[in-house]
């Protein structure tokens, strides 16, 4: 029977969808396999851009489009473009498929191969932001730099890492929805309930990126995109249960190989996806803290109440108002209002911290801290110049925010 018009669109439709899941997440997990991404994921990776630099210039007018890493942000101009070359580069593939068709049999199951494709990719990438929950990195806890900064000043960002950051068992539910959805969507057997969790953790995540205008909304978006590609074929038997109530049952085939060399392959995969992946991101997360990690047993933020410095010609505008050592970190305050920004570190013993800066300065720069009574000696070598100021420090544990913590019984609401 000759298939009709309807049925013809449809399958390359699919193929169009499959094309562009494809195109969206290959090479992963080239990053995670030995030599893959040098082999392969370069390869392929230069030539997308290099496409998206075409279709940029040449489809769209974009004269100038240029890219510099992003610099972490996924919504930049070039990330745009990428949308438009992404669906062109699918079109191209599904229409080659789909003349190759009665050539190659595979062709027919290229659409549910994509779709397992987008299941392992969502179900990595969210064990992985899961983990990020649970150690430093995307949502730190509230830091003597973000105290001291006004409440006006912060960005919508800004405003939405310090309350995801302020607490530890918020972040732990996110982490483990995200885990839980990642870790359902890896088998056959839970893909319906890990489908919607998965679709009810990343609307979550997407609303927040479109709320605060985190530049994180394509990929964002994209994971969506995939969570629904990966229910569909799933939306009728859930309708007549959970909507219509009419009997049913979520149907499950268990994989049957026509060798023992292709079961065993399929294992090694499998294992590879389920166990291998999530497992080197968990311990690549864990073995990344070290370098965020800091012990500085002087972070504070210290207000400058006297300043002596050893040159007459030092501006007076340049004086030091206010000092904070907030990790491994020092930001200095001018009575002009500019910021200088310093590295810090060792912090060695009697108080003696070395600093580095942005700025090419030369000669050593140290800060020493010296507790003095109920104030503190602060004296600093920085370059040629040297400075010795009396301060008083606000720990951490001093600001409301951080000291008022939880409690069980509030006789009246606490907000202001």
């Amino acid at each position: 029977m000759k298939p009709d018009s309807t049925s013809i669109f449809k399958f390359f439709f699919l193929l169009w969808i499959g094309g562009y899941v494809f195109v969206y997440i290959f090479p992963f997990p080239e990053r995670q396999i030995l030599f893959g991404f040098d082999l392969l994921g370069s390869h392929f990776e230069k030539f997308v851009s290099t496409t998206n630099f075409f279709v940029g210039k040449n489809v769209l007018g974009l004269d100038d489009l240029e890219y510099d890493g992003g610099r972490g942000s996924g919504d930049t101009t070039f990330d745009y473009v990428y949308l438009v070359t992404r669906v062109l580069l699918s079109l191209v593939l599904a229409s080659v498929l789909f003349l190759l068709k009665n050539k190659f049999t595979w062709i027919r199951q290229a659409y549910p191969a994509m779709i397992i494709y987008a299941r392992y990719f969502v179900g990595i990438t969210l064990i992985q932001y899961g983990v990020a929950k649970f150690m430093i990195g995307q949502f730190p806890a509230p830091s003597i730099s973000s105290l001291e900064q006004p409440f006006g000043d912060f960005s919508p960002m800004g405003l939405a890492w310090r309350f995801f950051g302020y607490s530890e068992l918020y972040k732990a539910f996110i982490g483990m929805s995200e885990i839980s959805a990642g870790a359902l969507l890896l088998f056959r057997r839970t893909v319906v309930v890990g489908s919607l969790l998965s679709i009810a953790v990343v609307t979550n995540i997407v609303l927040v990126n479109f709320s605060f205008d985190v530049p994180v909304k394509l990929f964002s978006s994209h994971l969506l995109f995939f969570s629904v590609l990966i229910l569909l074929p799933h939306v009728k038997q859930l309708v007549d249960i959970l909507i219509l109530h009419k009997p049913g049952h979520l149907e499950y085939k268990p994989r049957t190989f026509s060798s023992k060399q292709k079961k065993w392959t399929y294992s090694m995969i499998k294992y590879y996806m389920v166990l291998f992946l999530p497992l080197s991101m968990i311990v690549g997360h864990y073995l990344g803290q070290s370098h965020k990690r800091s012990d500085n047993p002087w972070e504070g933020a210290y207000e400058v109440l006297t300043f002596e410095k050893n040159r007459e010609d030092f501006p007076a505008d340049a004086e030091w108002v206010k000092l904070i050592l907030d990790g491994k970190s020092m930001t200095v305050e001018r009575v002009s209002g500019r910021k200088t920004y310093f590295t810090i570190g060792e912090v060695g013993d009697e108080g003696v911290i070395s600093l580095s800066s942005s700025t090419d300065m030369e000669g050593t720069s140290t800060l020493q801290v010296v507790e003095n009574g109920g104030g503190y000696q602060l004296i600093a070598q920085i370059g040629d110049n040297q400075f010795d100021m009396t301060a008083k420090r606000k720990k951490k544990s001093d600001y409301f925010l951080i000291g008022r913590g939880f409690n069980w019984v509030n006789e009246y609401p606490f907000n202001r």
